[in-house]
């Protein structure tokens, strides 16, 4: 197995188990809290914190596979230069959201080091580097993309990026049930 590939499989893991572990934390402290008055301590901050990190590695790895919410449908009505032009703008304007994400992470990091969570005692900027991991992740694939972009090597049918919402898509499918009456 590539590396590439272990490692990406490696931090799908790490999510699920990191959401299993939130859902065990929530809801034991729920039951603890309403069927024995007792509850745990620590449960609410490390569950803040899970989710946070939750929210920018999954933000990656939607990202990694290009399936962020997306105009689409206006998109592919473009033509190849007007598509090669969208995509380049939307890898240069995510790339500066990026570079300000990582940036004001890298800041606030620097200043939590030494202030600690009440109850765990964990640093606070345990929960800017989870910014920062995905802040820098999510350049990186801007990086490439901007490469592959730039240097011609972006087949024509990666120049349209992104999903559709779902309501966009239940819509198209009805109207096509629609034709077929």
């Amino acid at each position: 197995m590539k590396l590439r590939a272990l490692l990406l499989r490696l931090a799908e893991d790490l999510l699920i188990a990191g959401f299993v572990t939130m859902i065990a934390m929530v809801f034991g402290n729920v039951v603890l809290r309403y069927g024995f008055n007792s509850g745990i301590t620590s449960s609410e901050e490390l569950s803040r914190l899970i989710f946070v990190w939750l929210t920018f590695g999954g933000a990656f790895l939607v990202a990694k596979d290009g399936q962020h919410l997306g105009m689409t449908t206006i998109v592919t009505m473009l033509g190849r230069n007007g598509r090669w032009w969208c995509r380049l703008a939307v890898e240069a304007l995510s790339l500066l959201c990026m570079a300000m994400l990582v940036t004001g992470c890298w800041q606030q990091a620097a200043i939590n080091l030494d202030n600690h969570q009440p109850v765990t005692g964990v640093p606070v900027a345990v929960t800017y580097f989870a910014g920062l991991a995905g802040g820098v992740g999510i350049g990186a694939l801007n990086l490439a993309a901007l490469a592959r972009l730039l240097t011609g090597r972006m087949a024509e049918s990666e120049l349209v990026v992104g999903a559709e919402s779902e309501e966009l898509a239940a819509f198209e499918n009805q109207q096509a049930a629609e034709k077929r009456r």
